[in-house]
């Protein structure tokens, strides 16, 4: 009867038990740590002197020149604090700052640094590791897609910059041809029609015509494309369509 009588939780919260969902727990912090949890806490556990780490490893993931950019500037501040820090002297004898100023120049940009970081990294870290649940990037068939167009892209900028001759001879910048490259998505400014550069480039067919009128102006031909941005006025956008996906 006293057998039964037992708590029914004292096996588990014996002494040197592992009290239930313990494991659960760690488990769900390691997951945190592998994604994304990491950047924080190197951020936060080097009191900001590592804190380029992370931004280094999303601009590597992400490639973009802003992120890349942020991993710029947080190397140059880990170098001030590490200067810094070499040019702190030694605490006074009564364990006071050696140097005041310096001390207080250096706990206050890297409490900027680490609480700076930690906000601009919460974003960072939702765009390289994703939401919970959600499906990587990489899985994507549609990111797969795009990704390999745009390597097409590239390669068939290559051989149009080599060998024009041939470039033109397969069709690239000119898919209404139907010369059967796969130059991945590319229009030629000087030769195409603005129907086709509005589907190719995916941009205004207003803009796409006022580009073939000042074509036209100008005697037919654009030797690069700040020429055209010149002579026409085109919105960001466009513009960045058309640095994308035109050749000249």
């Amino acid at each position: 009867m006293a057998e039964s009588s037992r708590h029914p939780y004292s096996q588990s919260h014996a002494p040197g038990g592992t009290p239930p969902g313990a494991a659960t727990g760690q488990a769900t912090a390691i997951q945190r740590l592998e994604a994304g949890g990491w950047y924080f806490a190197v951020t936060i556990f080097t009191a900001g002197f590592l804190a380029a780490v992370p931004f280094w490893h999303a601009a590597r993931k992400l490639d973009r020149p802003t992120v890349k950019r942020l991993a710029l500037i947080y190397t140059a501040l880990d170098a001030f604090l590490v200067v810094l820090m070499i040019l702190t002297p030694d605490p006074n004898a009564d364990g006071s700052s050696g140097d005041s100023a310096i001390s207080t120049i250096g706990g206050m940009t890297a409490t900027a640094v680490v609480i700076v970081g930690c906000l601009q990294l919460r974003s960072l870290r939702r765009d390289v590791y994703g939401r919970p649940g959600a499906r990587p990037a990489s899985a994507d068939p549609a990111v797969a897609r795009a990704l390999a167009a745009r390597q097409r892209r590239t390669e068939a900028r290559q051989l149009w910059a080599k060998d024009p001759a041939l470039a033109r001879e397969l069709g690239i910048g000119r898919p209404d041809l139907g010369r059967g490259y796969d130059d991945g998505g590319l229009v030629d400014l000087n030769t195409a029609g603005a129907p086709l550069i509005a589907t190719v480039a995916g941009i205004e067919q207003e803009h796409a015509e006022r580009i073939v009128a000042a074509r036209t102006t100008r005697g037919g031909t654009y030797f690069n494309l700040a020429e055209a941005f010149v002579d026409v006025s085109l919105p960001p956008h466009v513009q960045e369509q058309l640095r994308e996906h035109a050749v000249v």
